[in-house]
């Protein structure tokens, strides 16, 4: 794992994961995702 990571900016592309879903069996990828068309990324910050 990276120490660090690099900050995206506005309309960059971001780099490939994969996650195991919670909802259903088995992971999905941001590649995956962006082949059914576009995908809009929203990450917020919380507490649990």
């Amino acid at each position: 794992m990276k120490n660090r990571t690099e900050t995206l900016e506005v309309g960059s592309r971001a780099p490939d994961f994969s996650l195991t879903a919670a909802n259903r069996e088995g992971p999905f990828t941001l590649a995956g995702l962006l082949a059914q068309g576009t995908l809009i990324l929203e990450f917020l910050r919380g507490t649990w």
